[in-house]
């Protein structure tokens, strides 16, 4: 199992999300980004931070 928080990487949301492997959670994450964050795609650095923060 794999998590992240959007709180790890500064951001000012409660968004948690878990999962098998870090696939599944890089999708979870990128969907989160898009539809609350408005983010779409993320960027590089922005990958490398949330890589960083996976758990």
């Amino acid at each position: 199992m794999v998590s992240f928080k959007c709180k790890d990487i500064g951001m000012d949301c409660d968004f948690k999300a878990t999962a098998d492997n870090v696939q599944e959670l890089d999708e979870q994450i990128a969907r989160h980004a898009r539809e609350v964050h408005k983010i779409d795609p993320l960027d590089k650095e922005m990958w490398m931070k949330i890589h960083k923060a996976e758990k």
